[in-house]
Formats: structure tokens, C-alpha cells, sequence
């Protein structure tokens, strides 16, 4: 009778632990809009909402192309610099700048190379790890100091200005009145979900990053399934990088600087599994609101950046603690 009675406790102990980490990403998110709406008349208006997803779009095409590895129980550390170096080659290109100078090319022409770019830095990294068995911690870390590197012989380590308005207006103009960055972040955002759910690819995912033993012995292709998630991380990371032109108005050669951790903190605020196979585009939006609405809040609030990391690292000490204890 104790028997029945501690399983019993133990099974309601771990269902609110699962029920935690399931709806936690969302239970948050509610109360950080709760709160913030009664402590900032401001907050609510509509003018700060459409800033807050245009202030989180560039994390957030980062994060959607993040997600898919860490689905796969892979991780991609150079999603910061391959934006970066992403977009410098598609600016020096277009003007014919810098290493190619005189060399200008249709814009067009320019994006396609910079796309091209992101999936090559990701192709090297998906065969290493997939091929010979190294972590893709170690190989995206590689490829993090090459793509910082290449980024700075292609732009001299200097500005790149006078961007064509065709290449400026894809993050930076508006459509109907709403920002053109943030049309581009929510159709990836659909367009990532639908693999995920209605494609084989995306059901090999889930099955590579949750046993990848057993799906090998189902038949699937796992080196492949591995390294198209990287090279699919490298792709949006390239986008990045382009919407991130029209952003600014200019390429810089450091505008990847801060923007490794946050979109990856995003997928794991979103309650995706750390070690692989759960988690979808909706909890990434979840994870990347999360951290736009808590740095647009407090910043309201008059809290200094300082205070701002601290809130974020708290917040995301919380989720990881969630995650973690949710996939035990």
C-alpha cells in the first residue's frame, strides 16, 4: 500500500515537472506581458509591439535556422560570424568594394553568393561532424574563427556604404506600414514549421535527434539528415546577415558582435530538448518574444543595460533548469 501510494506521488511530482517545462516557455511569456502592461502605460501601445518584433527579427531568423540542428541534437557555433561575413561579401559585392573592388556584380547576383556562402560554411562543418564524428561544438567553433577571419580580408576591417536601395530594403523598408524585417522573420518562421511537420526531412530530424541509433536502423540517412541541419543553419544565418544591410543602412564588419548566444538562448527558452529531438518553430517564437519583451520592459522601466543581462541571464537560468529537469 505505501508502494502504491509513493508511486503515485512520484508519478503527480513528475508530471508537474513535465507540465513545467512544457507550458513553462508560455506561462512565462503571458506574465512578462502581464507584468510589464501594469508597471508601463507604454508597453501595450501598438507602435512598441511592432518594435519589439522588429528589434527581435534578426536574433529570431538566426534562431529558426539554429533550431534545426539542436533538433537534431547538434549545436552550431558560428551562426554570428557567418551572418557577418555573409553579409559583407553580398555589400562589397554589390558596390564592388573593398576585395572586389571594381568588381560589382547585379545585386541579385551579390545575395546568391552570400547565400551561397552561409551554405558553404555550413556544408564543411555538417561533413566534419557527420563524416568523422567530431562535435559539431569543436567544428562550428572552427568554422566561427574562419568566418570572423574571411570577414575581415573581404571588407579591409572597414565600413561598407552606399548599399543599393534594392538590397537595403529587405530589412529596412516597409510594407503597408509594418516593417519589411519582420514579414521576412515570420514567413521563414511558417515556411521552417511546415518542414518541420509536413516533410520527411523534418521527421528525420526529430528521429535522428532523439535516438540516432535507431535511425539508422530505420533506414535513415543520418550523416545526411546531420549535415543539412548545419547547412541549414548557415543559410539563415546568411539571411541574417542581409536583412541585417537594411537594418543598418551599411555593412560593418562588426556587426555580429553579441548575437552568437541569443538566438541559441532563444530555441532553449522556447523549450526545445538540449539534447535533441523536441521542440518546433512555435516555442522559438516563445523564446525569442520572451527576450524582446524583457529587454524592451525593463528598458521602459529605465533598467540600465547591466541590469538588462542580468534579468536575461536569471530568466535564462530558469528555462535551462526546466529543460533539463523536464527531460529526466
Amino acid at each position: 500500500m505505501s508502494q502504491s501510494v509513493a508511486d503515485a506521488s512520484l508519478f503527480r511530482d513528475r508530471l508537474t515537472i513535465n507540465a513545467i517545462s512544457q507550458y513553462g516557455p508560455i506561462i512565462g511569456l503571458v506574465g512578462l506581458y502581464v507584468a510589464f502592461a501594469l508597471l508601463n502605460d507604454r508597453f501595450l501601445t501598438v507602435g512598441n509591439q511592432v518594435n519589439v518584433l522588429q528589434q527581435v527579427s534578426i536574433i529570431g531568423i538566426m534562431a529558426i535556422g539554429v533550431t534545426f540542428p539542436i533538433l537534431c541534437a547538434e549545436i552550431d557555433l558560428s551562426i554570428a560570424q557567418v551572418m557577418e561575413v555573409s553579409g559583407l561579401t553580398i555589400a562589397t559585392l554589390a558596390v564592388g568594394a573593398r576585395l572586389f573592388e571594381g568588381f560589382a556584380v547585379p545585386v541579385p547576383l551579390a545575395i546568391l553568393a552570400g547565400l551561397a556562402l552561409g551554405a558553404a560554411f555550413g556544408t564543411v562543418s555538417g561533413y566534419v561532424t557527420a563524416r568523422f564524428g567530431v562535435p559539431s561544438f569543436m567544428t562550428t567553433l572552427a568554422m566561427l574563427f574562419l568566418a570572423d577571419g574571411f570577414g575581415l580580408i573581404v571588407s579591409n576591417n572597414r565600413p561598407i556604404i552606399g548599399l543599393p536601395e534594392s538590397i537595403t530594403a529587405i530589412g529596412g523598408s516597409s510594407v503597408f506600414g509594418f516593417p519589411s524585417i519582420v514579414l521576412v522573420f515570420l514567413s521563414l518562421l511558417v515556411v521552417s514549421q511546415l518542414i518541420l511537420s509536413y516533410t520527411k526531412f523534418g521527421l528525420y530530424i526529430y528521429a535522428v535527434g532523439g535516438d540516432r541509433t535507431a535511425a539508422e536502423r530505420m533506414g535513415i540517412n543520418v550523416m545526411a539528415v546531420r549535415m543539412g541541419t548545419l547547412v541549414i543553419s548557415g543559410v539563415f544565418a546568411a539571411i541574417a546577415g542581409l536583412v541585417t544591410l537594411g537594418r543598418l543602412g551599411s555593412a560593418v564588419p562588426t556587426m555580429g558582435a553579441s548575437l552568437l548566444l541569443p538566438p541559441i538562448a532563444a530555441v532553449i527558452l522556447g523549450g526545445a530538448n538540449l539534447f535533441g529531438g523536441s521542440g518546433n518553430m512555435v516555442g522559438t517564437l516563445i523564446g525569442v518574444l520572451i527576450l524582446g519583451v524583457l529587454g524592451n520592459g525593463l528598458n521602459l522601466m529605465g533598467v540600465d543595460p547591466s541590469g538588462r543581462l542580468v534579468a536575461q541571464g536569471i530568466v535564462l537560468m530558469l528555462a535551462v533548469l526546466a529543460n533539463v529537469v523536464g527531460q529526466e
